[in-house]
């Protein structure tokens, strides 16, 4: 935890402020409203089932695996602390002989790259990942463009089709952990690769019809749970606490060194009279028991 609270207050200094003239398509803007982050204000999204997705074309002849120029903008955020995002999901490809989102059995990975950290998802793994977007230490307004990179484990050449990530924004404190306000709801990066000239916007648009088969995060149900723990379970939860990221954990710890969270659908316990990391059940047994 100290090693990330350090990453992000490293970030801040290397950042200058942002203006909200945005260049580069899509602007992936946020708002903070009534203490919810909202989605594609600035409306150039489209609908995927219940979620909202931005496509980014990889258009550039000379870099044709390589995207900067869409950016994440947003404006009434709390100052003080950081943005970010994390990652929701692994990496998807659309099979055009299937119809459908794969979610195994191809060698491509993406790597979003931001201030020369690299985050890499791919179908097996990087779920979970935080980077950050930028300082709020000076304004509550925030423009930034990372770097999109798409890549293939096997050769040089990615294969011309569509890819899918899940994310959401997050507002964190300024030791980069807690949340300020409940994350934002999740949304769908689609990446358009068409450098052989094989995969045009008409076979894109088939895939933009179709939602792939993904179980996401569900942090305000966490939040219930851990508040039901506390209420019902004090000898080992005995007082309230804030929700932190740690280690790819969603959870809370207590002044008796106990700490609870979730991970990949999943309750887990650690310290104080629990002991070392353990694995307790399926959220969905644990939601079921409180009547959540």
């Amino acid at each position: 935890m100290d090693g990330l609270k350090r990453f992000f207050l490293m970030m801040s200094f290397f950042v200058s402020l942002p203006g909200l003239a945005h260049e580069g398509l899509p602007n992936m803007a946020f708002a903070l409203r009534n203490g919810n982050i909202e989605v594609d204000t600035a409306r150039q999204g489209i609908s995927l089932g219940d979620y909202k997705a931005f496509v980014i074309s990889f258009n550039d002849l000379l870099t044709p695996y390589r995207m900067g120029d869409a950016g994440f903008t947003g404006f009434g955020f709390d100052r003080g602390g950081f943005v970010s995002y994390q990652t929701e999901s692994t990496l998807f490809k659309w099979s055009e002989q299937a119809a459908s989102w794969l979610a195994d059995g191809y060698s491509e990975q993406l790597v979003i790259s931001r201030l020369a950290v690299d985050n890499r998802v791919t179908a097996q793994m990087g779920n979970g990942q935080q980077g950050f977007i930028s300082s709020l230490s000076n304004s509550s307004s925030f423009e930034a463009h990372p770097v999109f990179f798409m890549e293939s484990e096997n050769s040089d050449v990615v294969e011309d089709g569509a890819y899918m990530v899940f994310l959401r924004i997050l507002a964190l404190d300024e030791t980069g952990t807690v949340l300020n306000t409940q994350p934002s709801e999740p949304f769908a990066l689609i990446f358009h690769i068409n450098a052989q000239s094989s995969f045009d916007e008409m076979a894109l648009s088939q895939a933009l019809e179709v939602v792939p088969d993904v179980q996401l995060n569900d942090y305000a149900l966490q939040d219930a749970l851990f508040d039901w723990a506390e209420s019902e379970l004090s000898v080992f939860f005995p007082h309230e606490a804030k929700s932190h990221f740690m280690f790819g954990f969603y959870g809370r710890c207590y002044e008796n060194s106990v700490c609870v969270g979730v991970k990949d659908g999943k309750v887990f316990t650690a310290g104080g009279i629990l002991g070392e990391l353990t694995e307790q059940g399926a959220l969905e047994l644990f939601s079921d028991m409180a009547g959540l």
